[in-house]
């Protein structure tokens, strides 16, 4: 098949109209109109059809995308790789993150696997968890971290758990819940801070009743509560969460930007459920105070994940083996 073809199909889907999918593919608007035919002659059944000027694909275009979108990131992937044999010492390796793992533990891991493949072009992609399965189901990136309860048992990846990343609940070092509990934050060293792989999970303590919390949840229903965007897993684990409790937010704040909700937290009386990875360089440095929230939070790892059917290049396998090799569990 031709592979123009299914480009414009999958563009088509997503554009919706000729003149948007001729500039994504550099070529004119004839050309388009003419595979489109051919395509359709080809199957002999209609593929598209129009609304008010926007194409939309027919039932049979739709159940024709399903392949075209497998056959399209298969022909990119297999000249990804034959790049890579011609040339195994550069080549392009995509990888795609949760915010967690892509801000604060995949930086270190890309600078170690650069300092072994200077050549090899690193591109880091960072969207929710489940747009990375998504990325990974269709081959547009070669492996992916997220964080999850668990791993997926409704996708065909591969994951292996790295860490935990724990959630705890945080609010500014002048917060009436700081004061009340008088809880202070240690990390062992702060150069950990700035030591690679040491704090993934590092070690923190809090008032003298450190292995339960002292927080009660209609405590922290009388604040207002910063909330993680829809997607995320901590918005889901935030909203069980609440649901067990048969709590309620006070004065919600919805934020996308896990930094938009660290620098709320330091200047206001909010209070969030958040990785503490996200947050531990504020609370050595005495910006945010927070206390583990043992009762009704499930634990949560970071995992790497990947197309168990995709190839496996000496790249990627020199990737993995600097995770394992540090992986604290």
């Amino acid at each position: 098949m031709n592979f123009i073809k299914l480009d414009i199909l999958v563009l088509l889907d997503q554009h919706k109209k000729i003149t948007a999918v001729a500039d994504a593919l550099g070529v004119k608007q004839p050309t388009i109109t003419f595979h489109m035919k051919s395509l359709e002659e080809q199957y002999g059944v209609p593929l598209f059809e129009t609304y008010g000027g926007r194409y939309k694909l027919t039932r049979a275009g739709t159940a024709l995308l399903h392949y075209a979108r497998k056959i399209r990131a298969l022909g990119l992937e297999a000249g990804r790789i034959m790049a890579e044999q011609r040339s195994p010492e550069k080549g392009i390796f995509h990888i795609g993150a949760s915010y967690v793992a892509g801000t604060y533990l995949l930086p270190v891991w890309i600078h170690q696997f650069r300092e072994a493949y200077p050549e090899v072009e690193v591109r880091l992609t960072i969207r929710t968890a489940p747009v990375i399965r998504q990325m990974l189901a269709e081959r547009q990136i070669d492996i992916g971290f997220i964080s999850a309860q668990k791993a997926s048992t409704e996708d065909e990846l591969y994951y292996e758990a790295i860490c935990e990343d724990k959630l705890v609940v945080a609010y500014s070092v002048n917060h009436p819940l700081a004061k009340k509990n008088n809880i202070h934050q240690v990390i062992t060293d702060c150069n950990d801070l700035t030591d690679g792989l040491t704090n993934i999970t590092p070690n923190f303590s809090m008032h003298s009743n450190a292995d339960k919390s002292t927080i009660l949840p209609e405590e922290l229903a009388a604040y207002p509560f910063l909330l993680h965007g829809s997607q995320s897993t901590t918005r889901e684990m935030t909203n069980h969460w609440a649901q067990i409790n048969n709590i309620s937010f006070k004065n919600g704040i919805e934020m996308d930007s896990i930094e938009s909700i660290k620098r709320t937290l330091v200047y206001g009386n909010n209070i969030t459920f958040i990785s503490y990875t996200a947050i531990q360089e504020e609370v050595a440095f005495g910006k945010l105070a927070c206390e583990d929230i043992h009762k009704d939070l499930p634990q949560r790892m970071i995992f790497v994940c990947y197309n168990p059917e995709r190839w496996i290049s000496p790249q990627m396998n020199a990737f993995l083996e600097i995770i394992r090799e540090q992986k604290p569990i």
